[in-house]
């Protein structure tokens, strides 16, 4: 009898930690992507589970009935969604980046479908976001990602989840404001550019009335932005580090502020 108890004790744990991590892979870039099939998700959360489970310890649950079970998987579910969004956001200044630079080069009417969230996307967003994925992938961020879900256990133990609203909000919050404040850092050397060659143009014109500045303004615009987009790539690196490893930090952050 306590052979079959320790069974089903064990079981009941295992969903648990299977829905956490479901929950991750349902929103975290490049794995949260509809262009990931769903049984791919399903069972990279099942294997995930499968290897967390193993490292983990004895994990008590105090649950009397099934309605507090199913109390319990929701709240794991919530804590794998609100992990995943908060790798989401610090991604999306990447998009904020590329929409403030196709304003500045003309390319703000040329947004295309994104197979991946199936929304529009802006044109240099886009580019630069599959390029971040690209150096993601290049600096075994997947790794971290695993090494993530593995600690995320010892924060917040299977069964001990109790969400702080007020400190949650806070960090959701800096996150948000991080992503624009960010996204602005990252478009700024092709914004300067841009409205150097403008005040460019607008001398020439003055200077020059017969000459059609706007017949050479917009090719001029584009060029001098995808230039200064190419020398800025090495520094890029540099931000895409500082981006990953501010994500780390404040997801850690947010997980101390769901247990109990």
């Amino acid at each position: 009898m306590d052979i079959i108890q320790y069974l089903l004790q064990n079981v009941q744990v295992f969903i648990l930690l299977f829905v956490r991590m479901l929950g991750i892979f349902i929103l975290t870039p490049f794995f949260g992507t509809k262009n990931v099939p769903t049984i791919f998700k399903i069972g990279l959360g099942f294997f995930a589970a499968v290897i967390v489970f193993d490292t983990m310890g004895p994990v008590d649950l105090q649950i009397n009935n099934v309605l507090d079970y199913f109390i319990v998987v929701i709240s794991e579910f919530i804590v794998g969604l609100v992990i995943g969004l908060a790798s989401m956001i610090s991604f999306s200044a990447i998009y904020l980046a590329g929409q403030l630079i196709d304003y500045q080069l003309g390319f703000g009417l040329v947004n295309i479908l994104d197979i991946h969230s199936e929304t529009q996307v802006p044109l240099m967003g886009n580019f630069i976001y599959i390029l971040t994925i690209l150096i993601f992938m290049l600096m075994n961020g997947h790794y971290i990602l695993f090494t993530m879900l593995a600690k995320s256990v010892d924060i917040i133990p299977i069964g001990e989840v109790a969400f702080n609203l007020s400190g949650m909000s806070q960090v959701m919050t800096k996150m948000v404001s991080d992503m624009f404040i960010l996204g602005f850092r990252i478009s700024v050397p092709i914004i300067l550019t841009t409205l150097l060659t403008d005040l460019t143009l607008g001398i020439i014109s003055r200077t020059i009335p017969q000459l059609n500045v706007f017949m050479i303004g917009m090719p001029a615009k584009i060029f001098v932005g995808i230039f200064t987009l190419l020398i800025m790539l090495p520094v890029y690196l540099t931000i895409i580090d500082f981006l990953f490893n501010r994500m780390n930090a404040d997801i850690f952050r947010l997980m101390k502020f769901m247990t109990r």
